[in-house]
Formats: C-alpha cells, sequence, structure tokens
C-alpha cells in the first residue's frame, strides 16, 4: 500500500462499514464519508461531505507537511507586513459559515480589505493564521515565479533556453525543448501525460506524482513530441522545477530560502512536497528528481506571494518582465477533443473562466476586456489566487473543496471590483 495512504488510514479509520457507493468509517470526528479516491476528496462528490468527512480530510492535507519528503523553510527574520483597512462582506461570513471555504483575502491599493477565516464552530478549531494549507496547483505558478527569478538570478538565459544542457532529458520527449513550451502546455507530450496521469510506453498509467523524475525520464527514452497544443499535465512542471534545481548547482534549498524570504517575505513555516517516499536530497547532490511543485503555506503567505508578483509588475522589475513576457507569450487552451472544448464553455470550473494559458498562469478572463492583464492561479479543491495587475486587485481562496460561490466572490471581484448580488453564471 503506498505509504501515505496507508498512514492516513491508520491515523483516522476507526471502523469501517462497506456500502454500495464507498465506504462509511468512523474516525475522531465522528463518522465520515471515505470517497475511494485517494487522501483527497473528489472534486465534485457524488455524496455530498458531512462535517466530519470535511473536517477527516483537512486533516489529512494539513499533515501533508509530515508525510510528503519535502523541506521546510523557516519564517524570514523580516517578513512583509500587510496594512489593514477591513471592512465587512456578509457574503463571504456567510460562505465561510456554510461551506468548505477556509480562508478568504481581499487586497486592494495596497491593503487588506477583507480578511476572513473559518469561524471557530465550523473548522476553526483546525485552521489558524500560520496553519499550512496544500497549494496543489497554485505551486506550478510559483514554480513559474521561481523561473523569472532564477532567469534574473543569472541562472537561466531566458524563456527560450533549452533544456539541453541537463543530461536527463536527452533522447526523451523534451529534448531540445524551450522552457516555453513546457510553462506553456504546449510541448507536445500529450501522448506521455496529462493531468496528474503518466501514460508510459508500456502502456502502465501511473500517478506522475508518486515517481521520482529520474525514473520516469528513463522511461520515456526514445519518445518525440507530437502536435503542439494545450496538454495540462504535472510531468512538464515537474521537469522544470527539477530543472531549476540542476541549474541552482542543486543549491535548491538555499536558492527557494533565499526567494521566500528576500522576494516574498514569508511569515510562517514554508513547505516544499516531495514525492512520496522520496527525500529531497542534500544540497550538492544530483539526486533523483524527487522535487515537485506543490508547497504547504500559512494563508497570508499565499497572498505574499501574489503581493509580490503585483509590485513585481507595477514596478517593472526583472521578475516583473518575466511575468509580462509570459503574459504576452500566452497561448489559447486549444486541446482538440471535443471534451475539452464542451468543458471550455462551462462555467462551474474556475479555470475554464480563462480562455488562454502562458507561463503556468490562466490568462484571457472570459467576458473582460482582453486588454486587461489579469492573471489566475487555480488549485485543486478550491484554492485560488487571482490578480489583476492594472487595478492592483488580489483575491486569495483556500478551502477543502470547491463548493463556495466562487462566481461572485472571486471571479466578479476580479471582472468588477466587488461581490456581486444576482445569478453565479
Amino acid at each position: 500500500m503506498n505509504r501515505f495512504v496507508g498512514l492516513l488510514l491508520l491515523s483516522f479509520a476507526v471502523s469501517t462499514q462497506a456500502s454500495a457507493d464507498g465506504k462509511i468509517s468512523t474516525g475522531p470526528f465522528g463518522e465520515f464519508w471515505d470517497y475511494g479516491s485517494g487522501y483527497e476528496m473528489p472534486e465534485k462528490p457524488k455524496r455530498k461531505p458531512n462535517k466530519p468527512t470535511l473536517q477527516t480530510y483537512l486533516k489529512r492535507y494539513i499533515d501533508e507537511t509530515h508525510v510528503f519528503g519535502g523541506f521546510k523553510v523557516p519564517p524570514a527574520e523580516n517578513p512583509y507586513e500587510f496594512t489593514f483597512e477591513l471592512r465587512e462582506e456578509p457574503l463571504i461570513t456567510k460562505q465561510l459559515q456554510k461551506t468548505a471555504l477556509l480562508s478568504y483575502l481581499l487586497y486592494e491599493d495596497g491593503k487588506v480589505v477583507v480578511d476572513e477565516l473559518t469561524p471557530a464552530d465550523r473548522f476553526g478549531s483546525q485552521v489558524f493564521d500560520d496553519t499550512p494549507l496544500p497549494s496543489r496547483s497554485i505551486g506550478k505558478s510559483l514554480t513559474s515565479y521561481l523561473l523569472g527569478h532564477a532567469i534574473c538570478s543569472g541562472l537561466i538565459e531566458d524563456v527560450d533556453a533549452t533544456l539541453d544542457d541537463w543530461d536527463w532529458v536527452a533522447n526523451t520527449v523534451y529534448e531540445g525543448q524551450a522552457l516555453i513550451d513546457l510553462v506553456n502546455m504546449r510541448a507536445g507530450d500529450q501522448e506521455y501525460a496529462h493531468t496528474n496521469r503518466l501514460f508510459l510506453p508500456n502502456n502502465q498509467d501511473r500517478n506522475i506524482r508518486w515517481k521520482p523524475l529520474s525514473l520516469t525520464l528513463n522511461q520515456l527514452k526514445g519518445t518525440k513530441p507530437g502536435d503542439r497544443h494545450y496538454n495540462y499535465n504535472d510531468l512538464a512542471v515537474n521537469t522544470v522545477t527539477n530543472y531549476i534545481r540542476h541549474k541552482t548547482g542543486n543549491n535548491y534549498r538555499q536558492f527557494t530560502t533565499s526567494f521566500l524570504h528576500d522576494k516574498i517575505g514569508i511569515a510562517s513555516p514554508f513547505y516544499f512536497m516531495a514525492v512520496d517516499r522520496m527525500r529531497v536530497e542534500s544540497d550538492g547532490e544530483e539526486g533523483v528528481g524527487a522535487a515537485i511543485s506543490n508547497f504547504s503555506a500559512s494563508r497570508y503567505d499565499f497572498l505574499r506571494i501574489a503581493r509580490a508578483m503585483l509590485d513585481d509588475w507595477q514596478n517593472d522589475t526583472c521578475e516583473g518582465k518575466y511575468l509580462k513576457t509570459i503574459f504576452e507569450r500566452q497561448k489559447p487552451k486549444d486541446r482538440p477533443d471535443k471534451r475539452f472544448k464542451r468543458d471550455l464553455k462551462r462555467a462551474d470550473w474556475p479555470n475554464y473562466s480563462f480562455r488562454n494559458y502562458g507561463g503556468y498562469f490562466h490568462i484571457g478572463l472570459t467576458k473582460t476586456d482582453k486588454k486587461r492583464h489579469i492573471i489566475g492561479m487555480d488549485g485543486f479543491g478550491g484554492q485560488m489566487i487571482w490578480i489583476d495587475f492594472d487595478e492592483g486587485r488580489v483575491v486569495v481562496t483556500n478551502a477543502i473543496y470547491n463548493d463556495y460561490n466562487w462566481q461572485k466572490i472571486v471571479r466578479d471581484v476580479i471582472r468588477k471590483g466587488k461581490i456581486s448580488s444576482g445569478n453565479w453564471n
């Protein structure tokens, strides 16, 4: 059994009762529903979770920092301090009382103007201001920001640099590929990977997240890129993450620590994740490619990441120029299959509210002026950071799963500058 899943089952399940649709288990929070989908809740669960179910999965997510073999970055000596000018938003308060939403932060004109945390009688016994919460695919966007920082630090030439100085990718689908193709998810790798699934040449389907990159790339020897269209996947971002690590001379821990301290100004411990059963290797060793893009951080440190991006953009720093470059080089989400084209028309998934993709960011918010500079970071289960660079506005949400009205409290806030009423769509 996967060590991670095994530990979680041992720590939570006291008794289990089988049913036609799954398992009803009893744990520390009471009777909960085990969806049988591993350690994560389904994005759209068929069976509505009760409170003990949400508490159980939330504990699993918080405990990832102890189970995944990554490394911890301590708080900066001089963390960035926010200015607060708070106002009440009844809809936000209601959403936190009734849904799986854990935290909501709205930042405007250099100030935090809405700051709401799950109440004590909801999940307040588990979540505090310094609780490490999972990033999911927001980690992809942070990897892009780290890439920009590596370029600005002189470690990598630019986004058009190829990975050919790294023998790991030799004779694989990524040989000769430019970084811009990997960060735009257009590397022609759809035959071998999609979302978190890996399709090996022997037709075995595996979860990319549980496999060290060096082993994966060895199994991809002899592969070639196919047609270049949008293919959202974890293999590309894990490759870029470990390539950055390679370019730091395997001083990845030092590089990321300096970045989080000096650029972001984190105020709480920050956890970089690694593949299950593997540890991020000590500095100075090439290792096996255990690093992945996922991280866990406090709610305010999620906002600090976005604040740093906003400041870089508005002040036209080197990292700001990088963000503008990938924004300009965005590409349409043009996967050719009918299912994906249908999904792009849906309004109930945050990432489908954006037409385009660039540099591990969702770009081109629908029903807005195409000239507006807006990006979205979207993580599984309702983790969101959306930034309006023009208006200096940021929305950050953390959740157990996405059952909250993100259309009103995230999308419409970015589109219209306010929390709107009316229909969701």
